[in-house]
C-alpha cells in the first residue's frame, strides 16, 4: 500500500511538472562570463526565425516568451568581445534560470594601428572619420522599430517603481533632428511585483521638487520619460547637445577628451576597434570625474558602441557615480551595412530627502529670559552642538520688532545654547530668531533631515526593425507622463513582450 502510493505520488510530482513547464508564460536566461562567472550586461539575444531581438540587462538576465509562433526558434546570443553562441530555445528549461556562459575573445593587443593609404591612423583620427560618417552609416531615410522600454529606481539591492512599455518609433532619419520622431504606445503597465514609492518624477532645478542629483542638473523633463531617454542618444543627436561632457558631440567629444590607443576586439565576426576616453581637466575641475570607451569599426569608421560615466570626487578623492550612459548600435543585416539602435541605457544618481527621519538635529525647546540688565536665549537641542558654528555670531539673525538686536556673548553648554543680547528691555514679545549653518557634534546641520541614495534607470531596447503595423486605432505619443498617454492597438496583436527580469518579478 506504502509503495503503490509511493508511485502515485511520484506520478502526481512528475504531472504536475509537466503541467508547470507547459503554463509557464516564459523562460528565463542568465548570460555570463564563461571564464568568470560575472553576468555579462546587456548581451544581445537574437530569435533566428523570428528576427526579434531582445537583450539581457545589466546583471544579464533575461527571458524568452513561450508564444506559439517562437518556440521551434533558436537564439544566437552576442556581446562586443565574446564568442557567440547559437542555441536552440527547446533546449532551455522552462523550470528554472538558464545559466549560459559567453566565452571572452582572446582577440586584444597590447599595441594596435590602423594603416591606409601608407600612413598611421591614431585614435583621434579614427574617431574624427566616424563622425564624419556618421551620416552615411547610419540611416538618412525613415525607418521605424519596436521596442521595450522600462523605467524603475533602484536603492542598494531593492526595486521600486517598475513601468514598461512597448513603443513604436518612427525616425526621419539621421539628416533630421530626432526631435521630430513620432512614438506610438503599444503597451504600458506599471509591475505591481514591486514596491511602489512615492517618489516626485520630476528633478529639482528650482527648488520646488525634493529629488536631487549630487553636482549635476538634469533639465526639464517635458513631461515625458522616453523623450528624456532619447536626448540621451549622443550618436542619434550627433549635432544636438546630448549631455556633459559629450555636449555636441560632432564638434566637442575631441576638443573634451584625451583618448587612449585603440585595442582590437570583435561584435560576432566583426572587427572593432575600442579606444577609451577620459574627461579633459580644464572642463572638468577638480571636484568631477568622466570617462568612457568607444567602439569603431576601422574599414567604414561606423560607431557600434558609446558607453560614458561621470562621477564627484569626494573627500578623500572618493568617486561617486553621478550617470552612467551606454549606447549601442549594429548592422542592420548582414547584406544592408546601414547601422541601427540597438539599445540605449541612462542611469543617474539622485537624492531625496527622508520624510519620515526623526533623528535629525532640531530645536528642542526655546527660551526667552528678559532681565534688567540684559535678555539670554536658551535653546535645547536634541544632540550636542558643534561649538565651532555655534559661537559664530554671522549664523544668527535676532529681530525684536523691527530692531536687529545685537548678541553680546553665545555659551555652548552641551546640547544648549545661551545667547546673550545686547541692551535691556528689549521688546521680546514679538521677537524672533532665525539660525543657519549650526551643525551638531557629528557635522550634521540644523533641521536637515537625512537623505536617501536611489538610482533612476531608463532603458530601451529595439525588438524589431521596419515592420509595418496596420491598426484598429492609432495615437501619437504627446510631451506628458507615458502614463498619461493614449495607448495604439494593433489589429492583430503582435509578438512583442516586457522583458521583464527574473529579479524585477519578485516582491
Amino acid at each position: 500500500m506504502n509503495q503503490y502510493f509511493f508511485i502515485c505520488l511520484i506520478l502526481v510530482v512528475f504531472w504536475c511538472n509537466r503541467l508547470n513547464a507547459q503554463t509557464s508564460d516564459y523562460i528565463e536566461g542568465k548570460v555570463i562570463n564563461g571564464y568568470t562567472s560575472e553576468p555579462i550586461p546587456f548581451a544581445c539575444i537574437l530569435l533566428i526565425k523570428n528576427k526579434l531581438g531582445i537583450y539581457a540587462n545589466a546583471e544579464g538576465d533575461f527571458r524568452i516568451s513561450q508564444k506559439t509562433q517562437l518556440r521551434s526558434d533558436s537564439l544566437l546570443l552576442t556581446c562586443i568581445g565574446y564568442k557567440s553562441l547559437s542555441i536552440s530555445l527547446a533546449s532551455l528549461n522552462v523550470n528554472e534560470v538558464n545559466i549560459i556562459p559567453l566565452i571572452p575573445l582572446a582577440h586584444i593587443f597590447d599595441d594596435v594601428t590602423v594603416v591606409a593609404h601608407s600612413k598611421i591612423l591614431g585614435s583621434t583620427t579614427i574617431i574624427s572619420r566616424a563622425i564624419k560618417n556618421i551620416r552615411k552609416n547610419f540611416p538618412e531615410t525613415s525607418y521605424s522599430y519596436i521596442s521595450y522600454y522600462r523605467d524603475y529606481q533602484k536603492s542598494e539591492k531593492e526595486y521600486f517603481n517598475l513601468n514598461e512599455a512597448i513603443v513604436q518609433t518612427l525616425d526621419n532619419g539621421f539628416k533630421t533632428s530626432s526631435k521630430a520622431n513620432m512614438y506610438r504606445l503599444l503597451d504600458y503597465k506599471k509591475n505591481t511585483n514591486l514596491t511602489r514609492l512615492n517618489i516626485s518624477p520630476y528633478y529639482d532645478t528650482i527648488g520646488q521638487f525634493n529629488k536631487t542629483i549630487p553636482k549635476a542638473r538634469l533639465g526639464d523633463q517635458y513631461g515625458n520619460e522616453l523623450f528624456v531617454l532619447m536626448v540621451h542618444d549622443a550618436i542619434r543627436n550627433y549635432n544636438a547637445r546630448s549631455f556633459s561632457f559629450i555636449n555636441i558631440f560632432s564638434k566637442d567629444f575631441l576638443d573634451n577628451h584625451d583618448f587612449s590607443k585603440p585595442e582590437l576586439t570583435f561584435s560576432n565576426d566583426v572587427k572593432l576597434y575600442k579606444i577609451q576616453f577620459t574627461a579633459k581637466h580644464f572642463i572638468l575641475g577638480d571636484s568631477l570625474s568622466a570617462n568612457g570607451t568607444i567602439f569603431i569599426q576601422p574599414s567604414d569608421y561606423s560607431i557600434h558602441k558609446l558607453e560614458y560615466a561621470c562621477q564627484y570626487l569626494k573627500p578623500p578623492k572618493v568617486k561617486k557615480d553621478i550617470f552612467h550612459i551606454t549606447i549601442e548600435y549594429g548592422y542592420e543585416s548582414a547584406i544592408n551595412k546601414i547601422m541601427h539602435l540597438k539599445y540605449i541605457s541612462f542611469n543617474n544618481s539622485f537624492s531625496i530627502t527622508d520624510q519620515d527621519d526623526t533623528t535629525y538635529f532640531r530645536i528642542k525647546d526655546s527660551k526667552w529670559n528678559s532681565q534688567s540688565v540684559s535678555s539670554v536665549i536658551i535653546l535645547t537641542f536634541n544632540k550636542l552642538i558643534d561649538s565651532k558654528t555655534a559661537l559664530n555670531k554671522d549664523n544668527y539673525t535676532i529681530l525684536t520688532g523691527n530692531k536687529k538686536a545685537e548678541i553680546k556673548n553665545i555659551v555652548v553648554n552641551r546640547a544648549m545654547l545661551f545667547i546673550t543680547l545686547k541692551g535691556s528691555n528689549l521688546k521680546l514679545s514679538s521677537a524672533s530668531i532665525t539660525l543657519k549653518n549650526l551643525k551638531d557634534i557629528n557635522g550634521n546641520i540644523l533641521n536637515k533631515k537625512k537623505e536617501i541614495e536611489f538610482n533612476q534607470f531608463r532603458e530601451l531596447f529595439v525588438q524589431e526593425y521596419n515592420r509595418k503595423l496596420a491598426f484598429r486605432d492609432s495615437c501619437f505619443m504627446e510631451q506628458l507622463p507615458i502614463e498619461d498617454n493614449c495607448i495604439s492597438h494593433e489589429s492583430v496583436p503582435g509578438k512583442y513582450w516586457m522583458n521583464t527580469p527574473k529579479y524585477f518579478t519578485i516582491k
